[in-house]
């Protein structure tokens, strides 16, 4: 067994999780290093676990740079087209969690939890609308995104077949 390969692929996923810290400091500051990750949208504050959002930056950049590296080798490379699926798969069931938790962002639609301010003190229709719109483009880029990536997985195997002839 060759020690090469492994040790390159290794340099590769730790300049992969380097990238991400940089892009994580760069987006959030010194707050990536803080438990958790404040985001403050309007009147609202969403909490997010610093490692959950790590992890889905670096499963993202890791799937990119996987993908066009091993462009030009036509993904002939075992190891390497296992990292594309792998990640493209997790990647997918990553982006169908966010579309099921979407219509919790509505704070207009009842789904049982406690809204605050109370339902009575509805907001103007305008309000409710540009809720929806936002909700809308979120969970249609999301959609958008796991089919960029299904595309990806079968040229990645599409291109795989063709050079084993």
């Amino acid at each position: 067994m060759k020690i090469k390969p492994i040790l390159q692929e290794t340099l590769w996923l730790t300049g992969c999780i380097a990238f991400t810290i940089i892009i994580g400091l760069i987006f959030f500051g010194k707050a990536i290093f803080s438990n958790s990750i404040d985001i403050n949208l309007h009147d609202t504050y969403f909490v997010i676990k610093k490692q959950h959002l790590l992890i889905s930056f670096f499963i993202i950049i890791s799937l990119l740079v996987y993908y066009f590296k091993e462009f030009k080798y036509s993904f002939s490379r075992k190891i390497q087209r296992s990292f594309i699926f792998f990640l493209g798969f997790i990647l997918i069931l990553f982006a169908s969690l966010v579309v099921q938790l979407l219509p919790f962002f509505n704070p207009y639609q009842h789904n049982g939890w406690t809204v605050y301010p109370p339902l009575s003190v509805q907001p103007e229709l305008e309000q409710i609308k540009q809720n929806f719109i936002i909700l809308t483009i979120v969970s249609k880029a999301v959609l958008i995104l796991q089919i960029a990536v299904v595309i990806m997985m079968l040229s990645v195997a599409y291109k795989w077949g063709k050079s084993k002839r």
